[in-house]
């Protein structure tokens, strides 16, 4: 479906909403209106000719800035045992197979020892490359979880469909809401890896991540509001939501959830509505994208907020600090 973007959208390059729980306000302007603009034009120049020296170095600095060391091992390890579940429950277009789950633990290690830990300093480096390795000793028990949960979760369904997105305006907004469920158009695989502790020694040991009992923690309730948008943007499919770590799985939906009932899914979305429309009205009263960031104030010690020092320093900058 086509939307036309109004004018007061499009001045500041913001062109649809997401999950609110996600970030906070700022963070989700700064990343739309001035982080995705920068790095698409960066891409831009190195890609094509005909640009000069001097833009060829800015488009480098800007993709240094805001695209290099911006990843993690929690985050590679978590695409990695989704990547293997898609190929062991989805068949190929070609042949319609699917992997076994010992061929999808290989492909999962194989694609996360691969990930270049980050590197901004020291620290990050030693962190990132111990959590590496650390999550490349329980992949193997984790993707055969993550599978489980997920046939459990669609046991079901006549077949299991991978990544859907969905560009849907929601009621009130003049906006599309984007969202992109990982399963069955309405449902989104978590993974949760060991956590370390520094001992006396200062070496470290390595504590099982435990699984969610219920989805009333503040924390959880973000993966709630995910799946609230695909609920609102699918046709009113029962959400699910899958945890996985190395020693079990655990399915959560409808019938065993309070939050994951139609009543509880409209009051969010009632929510997610009101995020939006507050943020469609600072678009409309913003003339510049200086204007709209200074209108909104960073959370600065939110776990979103937690990246390289040079991204940090230039979103500083913009916000005067």
């Amino acid at each position: 479906m086509l939307h036309d973007t109004p004018e007061w959208a499009r001045r500041h390059s913001f062109f649809h909403h997401s999950n609110p729980r996600s970030k906070d306000r700022a963070k989700t302007i700064f990343e739309k209106t001035h982080v995705r603009p920068k790095v698409k034009w960066a891409r831009s120049v190195l890609k094509k000719k005909g640009f000069t020296k001097e833009q060829r170095a800015e488009a480098k600095s800007i993709l240094e800035i805001y695209s290099t060391n911006r990843g993690s091992a929690n985050m590679a390890a978590g695409v990695a045992v989704q990547d293997a579940c898609n190929l062991a429950l989805i068949p190929d277009d070609d042949y319609h197979q699917t992997l076994s789950v010992t061929e999808a633990q290989i492909v999962a290690h194989g694609t996360l020892k691969e990930y270049s830990p980050k590197n901004f300093c020291k620290e990050a480096q030693e962190d990132d490359t111990e959590r590496k390795e650390q999550y490349l000793a329980e992949i193997h028990k984790v993707t055969t979880n993550a599978i489980l949960g997920l046939r459990e979760a669609m046991k079901q369904d006549n077949m299991i469909i991978g990544e859907t997105e969905y560009l849907e305006v929601l009621p009130g907004c003049e906006l599309p809401y984007n969202t992109l469920p990982d399963y069955g158009r309405r449902g989104d695989l978590k993974t949760k890896w060991s956590k370390p502790a520094t001992l006396k020694d200062g070496s470290r040991s390595w504590h099982t991540a435990s699984l969610p009992s219920s989805l009333s923690h503040n924390f959880d309730m973000n993966n709630v509001f995910q799946v609230t948008g695909f609920w609102a943007c699918n046709g009113g499919l029962p959400p699910f939501l899958v945890y996985a770590n190395k020693t079990d799985f655990k399915v959560f939906n409808k019938h065993n959830t309070p939050e994951l009932k139609p009543n509880s899914l409209k009051e969010i979305l009632r929510e997610i509505c009101i995020q939006s429309k507050t943020t469609e009205n600072l678009l409309r009263v913003a003339n510049s994208k200086e204007d709209l960031l200074s209108l909104v104030s960073p959370t600065w010690d939110a776990i979103y907020w937690k990246e390289p020092p040079l991204y940090i320093a230039e979103a500083k900058k913009i916000w005067g600090y």
